[in-house]
């Protein structure tokens, strides 16, 4: 209402009691609408999300981990290179509108099994119970973005925490880290992702080494992925 509705009629002089009796009508016609609106989006996310949790406890059971609430996930991180500067130099709106249009691309790409968690700022978090689709979703999109700043993707697989919707615990922030040494336009894998999609035959995984990752004692193994030639 505020962008849409009040905005607009701010910038056409509206006076101030028109304009909160405009926006009080406006307010009765549409939730008639949108209530049965928000029921069905509820539903909808619901059923998936209950689908996914009964799913990650299955594959849980097969693998032998006990933990109440913990699941094995492959975990992205993906942000744009360069955002701090590209916002200088263009502004805030334009920057914003740019981060609405980078989350859209990654939301409407995902795999099936995969889901947006939460965003922060420019950086989006995204788990899928298939490793292998979201590895190919994340060298894929790479491959695809034609957009500048161009983003990064950090990818990671590992037992986290599952509550209420979100994911937490040590390989979740190792996930977070390993997206922080990527360039733009490169795809960083650890090499928990790199067993995991062994047989890949499309995909090529370079080591850089041992890295030191802010937060952690000991080194992670990372690898660059990107279609075999």
């Amino acid at each position: 209402f505020h962008i849409y509705v009040h905005e607009p009629l701010m910038r056409e002089g509206v006076p101030g009691l028109e304009m909160a009796e405009e926006m009080e009508h406006l307010a009765r016609d549409l939730l008639p609408l949108a209530s049965p609106i928000m029921d069905y989006v509820h539903q909808r996310f619901l059923q998936h999300f209950v689908e996914q949790d009964v799913v990650g406890h299955m594959e849980q059971d097969l693998d032998g981990e006990a933990d109440l609430g913990r699941l094995r996930v492959a975990i992205a991180f993906a942000d744009l290179a360069g955002y701090t500067r590209f916002t200088e130099e263009e502004g805030d709106e334009e920057a914003l509108s740019f981060v609405e249009r980078f989350i859209e691309s990654v939301n409407t790409t995902l795999p099936d099994d995969a889901r947006v968690v939460k965003t922060i700022g420019d950086e989006v978090m995204v788990v899928g119970n298939d490793v292998g689709a979201l590895t190919d979703w994340a060298v894929g999109f790479q491959q695809l973005y034609e957009e500048r700043p161009e983003p990064r993707i950090g990818l990671h697989y590992g037992a986290t925490l599952y509550r209420d919707g979100d994911y937490f615990g040590r390989e979740v922030n190792l996930a977070s880290r390993v997206v922080a040494r990527a360039r733009g336009g490169e795809v960083l894998v650890t090499d928990a992702v790199v067993e995991a999609v062994s047989d890949a035959s499309h995909l090529q995984f370079d080591e850089i080494g041992q890295v030191k990752l802010k937060g952690f004692d000991e080194p992670a193994q990372l690898c660059r992925a990107y279609p075999k030639e």
